[in-house]
C-alpha cells in the first residue's frame, strides 16, 4: 500500500545508468546524464510542453490572459 499523497511526483529514472532521482532534477545525481524534461499541457492551447518554457511554442501563450494565438486554442 502506498502513502504517498497523489499529487507527489514521481522519480524520475536515469536511462543511462537506471538510477532513481528527484522529480525537479534535470541531471542525474549518479553519472551526471541529462534526464527528460517533466512535460506539462499549455493552459491554452493544450499542446505537451517541457516544464521550465515560459512561452508555449505552439501557441506562444506567456501566462498573461489573452496572450495566445485564439486560432490554436483548445475547444
Amino acid at each position: 500500500m502506498c502513502f504517498r499523497p497523489p499529487e507527489t511526483k514521481k522519480p524520475k529514472k536515469c536511462g543511462a545508468c537506471g538510477f532513481f532521482n528527484p522529480p525537479q532534477n534535470t541531471i542525474c545525481k549518479k553519472c551526471g546524464a541529462e534526464l527528460p524534461a517533466t512535460m506539462i499541457p499549455c493552459p491554452e492551447c493544450g499542446v505537451p510542453q517541457p516544464m521550465n518554457v515560459k512561452i508555449c511554442e505552439n501557441c506562444g501563450y506567456n501566462g498573461k490572459p489573452g496572450s495566445g494565438d485564439p486560432t490554436k486554442r483548445k475547444a
